[in-house]
Parts: C-alpha cells; sequence; structure tokens
C-alpha cells in the first residue's frame, strides 16, 4: 500500500466554499484536487493501492482529516477539479458534528471524515507503514531502498511548519524527487511513476 499524506494550512473547514472559484474561496482546496488526481487516476485506469490523508487545517474548526481508501473506494474520481471538490465538500458536510477526535465518519464507502490532527495520522500510519517526509533538501529517491507499505507526507504550496518537521524528526526519513520546489500534484505523481518502476514486495 503507498500513503500519501498532505497537510493543508489554509484549506477550508467547512463545505462554505464556492465550487465556481475555489482559488478564492477555498483556501486552495483545488491544491487538493490536483493532488488526488494525481494519487489516484491512471490514463484509463484508477489506482487501488493507494491510500490518502488531506489534512485541512483552515477556518473555521480544525482540523479535518479526509481519508480516501483505495481499495474500497467506490465514488467515481475525475480528472475536473470541480467533481473533486465535490466530493471534500461533502465530507466536511458529513464531519460539521463530530466531537471526538478518533471518531470518523464514512461519507461513502472508502470516503471518511475525522477530526484527526496531523500528529494522529503519522502516528496512526507508522503503526504498518515506513514514512518518508518528501523535501528538497532530502536524499534522492533514487538512492532509497523501498519496501513494504510505504507512506509520503509533505505540504501544500506553504509547505510544512517548523514545529511539524520537528515533529517529523527522527520518524520520517527526508526524501527528495530534485532540487526544486514541486508542485504538491507533480511530485506524487512523480513518485508514484517511480514505485511503478521497481519491484515491491
Amino acid at each position: 500500500m503507498r500513503t500519501f499524506i498532505i497537510k493543508a494550512n489554509k484549506a477550508r473547514t467547512s463545505p462554505d466554499f464556492k465550487l465556481s472559484d475555489l482559488p478564492g474561496t477555498s483556501g486552495r482546496i483545488d491544491v487538493l484536487c490536483r493532488f488526488l488526481n494525481s494519487a489516484f487516476l491512471l490514463s484509463h485506469g484508477f489506482r487501488k493501492n493507494v491510500r490518502v490523508w488531506l489534512l485541512l487545517y483552515g477556518p473555521p474548526n480544525p482540523p479535518k482529516a479526509i481519508r480516501f481508501e483505495g481499495p474500497q473506494l467506490k465514488v467515481r474520481l475525475n480528472p475536473d477539479e470541480r467533481s473533486t471538490a465535490k466530493l471534500i465538500m461533502k465530507a466536511l458536510k458529513a464531519g460539521e458534528g463530530l466531537k471526538e477526535p478518533g471518531k470518523e465518519v464514512e461519507v461513502y464507502p472508502g470516503l471518511y471524515v475525522s477530526n484527526r490532527t496531523f500528529e494522529d495520522v503519522i502516528r496512526l500510519t507508522l503503526k504498518n507503514s515506513r514514512l518518508y517526509y518528501l523535501h528538497e533538501e532530502g536524499k534522492p529517491i533514487e538512492r532509497v531502498s523501498f519496501g513494504g507499505n510505504v507512506a509520503f507526507v509533505l505540504g501544500d504550496h506553504e509547505g510544512l511548519s517548523r514545529e511539524d518537521e520537528a515533529f517529523l524528526e527522527g520518524i520520517a526519513e527526508k526524501v527528495s524527487v530534485g532540487k526544486k520546489s514541486y508542485l504538491a500534484s507533480h511530485v506524487v505523481a512523480y513518485v508514484n511513476i517511480f514505485l511503478d518502476s521497481i519491484p515491491l514486495p
């Protein structure tokens, strides 16, 4: 299983944004839509071996964690951002009444929402996956030996905070796909393509 975790520092945590103006009203949920598409979609197919965590930390009720579970996902992901944003909107709507941090609500088969924090999700992921932090200053991905379940964490267009990076210190290996700062959607696409090219147990 491949897990991708992205923290979106300003993404809205209520379903009150406009689908007709995602960049201007949603705290850049459009970035998350492109990220999801790059994580799951093939030209004529869908990756079943992928899990994605979207961690939304914008107003008014952070945090919100939305989990897309590839093997069980029944809703259709389309290349357009609007339909993907509708799924995020429905997940946020379903999570409005949540109080307990660890409780998840199933929005659709394979799509869940909770109030889990960045730290909660990282700890949960570490139970069965090797964790990597995607960063320009990391070890070149070509020199990393991957095996078994792998998980990758990265920030949105603003990156992770110093506090987040301090939390990852010692528990996530820093890995780089290049020395430049690339779009999150491009990074996850590159990682998928790279992992496709090597044999994994």
